[in-house]
């Protein structure tokens, strides 16, 4: 280890110790509210992008949208991808290496060297973050996703708490940007699915919406529920933001929440809209929408009810997802991924 990179882990490792936040979630007691159980009812939360200065002040922001959710009856909460983004704020004059020139941030090897070294100090103040929040409430959160580095790789990976606080699971990215593919960020090769006591739930990570064979391989494996958390890098448009977890509702017929990181910070604008999803027959309007954000910008905490009962046998009794010619897609299919 050279001395540079020496001095830089004993300077993360004061920025980002753990003893205050530790002792400032230490003196809080659980909250009791009236959780709603049947039915069941899910949050998407919005976040705005704001650069903390503290992990207390980080904490606070996170546990204000849960305790929004929480307030309305929420068992389960997901937060968006990036959710460690915010956090850079712990490091002086990040804004001004936000604002540097575009050949300087598009250097991937950069890039990637600040997400391997920065990563793991991140990865401790997410997890003291969420744990708590799970915990203190007695909720399953879905914590978001953070750019991380596993066995010597750097992964994007959401996680998944249970209501004691501790980790039920993960799961990795599977498709990578082309702007992720510069810094070297590696998909991950395997969907899981996490059995909970209201149903079956996958979350894969923003693009991996993009592809119906992830949705097709979730519903395979038995979920009720698929959780997209996003961090979408580009302006608002209403029909390319479709591209996305609503077409694959209404295709393998589950629900859907979509969680979003949202706010413009130098040059990094993201948008998105949270909100929870339905295949359209089970939606009131029937446009397959139970709830959505009003704006593609600022916190927002999306609530609704959902029936996984009721969606089962919905699934049982749709004709068109029985009509399906197997005998055809094994013969092409299995030709098609070589």
């Amino acid at each position: 280890m050279g001395l540079y990179d020496f001095a830089a882990k004993i300077f993360l490792s004061y920025r980002f110790r753990m003893a205050p936040l530790k002792k400032h979630i230490s003196g809080m007691k659980p909250a009791v509210y009236n959780k709603s159980k049947t039915p069941l009812k899910v949050a998407a939360i919005q976040v705005e992008f704001i650069l903390h200065k503290t992990s207390i002040e980080y904490f606070e922001h996170m546990k204000s949208l849960a305790e929004t959710a929480i307030r309305e009856g929420a068992v389960f909460v997901a937060y968006p991808e990036n959710i460690h983004l915010p956090l850079y704020g712990l490091l002086p004059g990040i804004e001004k290496s936000f604002l540097g020139d575009s050949s300087t941030n598009k250097n991937g090897g950069n890039i990637r060297d600040a997400f391997m070294m920065v990563g793991p100090y991140l990865k401790g103040v997410y997890f003291e973050t969420f744990s708590a929040i799970a915990r203190l409430y007695g909720i399953y959160v879905m914590g978001g996703s953070i750019t991380v580095p596993e066995e010597g790789e750097l992964y994007n990976i959401a996680y998944l708490f249970g209501p004691d606080g501790k980790q039920i699971g993960s799961q990795k990215k599977l498709h990578i940007t082309p702007d992720e593919e510069t810094f070297g960020l590696k998909p991950g090769s395997e969907l899981k699915i996490y059995d909970l006591p209201f149903g079956k739930v996958a979350f894969p990570v923003c693009m991996d919406a993009t592809y119906y064979e992830t949705f097709e391989l979730a519903r395979k494996k038995g979920a009720d529920m698929v959780v997209i958390p996003i961090g979408n890098m580009e302006e608002y448009e209403f029909y390319r933001a479709l591209r996305g977890i609503w077409p694959r509702v209404q295709e393998s017929r589950v629900i859907g929440i979509k969680s979003a990181l949202v706010g413009r910070v130098a040059q990094f604008n993201f948008t998105g809209r949270a909100g929870i999803f339905a295949p359209i027959d089970l939606t009131p309007n029937r446009d397959g929408i139970l709830k959505i954000s009003e704006n593609h910008y600022g916190d927002d905490v999306i609530t609704a009810e959902v029936d996984i009962e009721t969606l089962r046998r919905y699934r049982e009794q749709d004709e068109l997802l029985w009509d399906r010619n197997e005998v055809l897609y094994r013969k092409y299919f299995s030709k098609l991924y070589v």
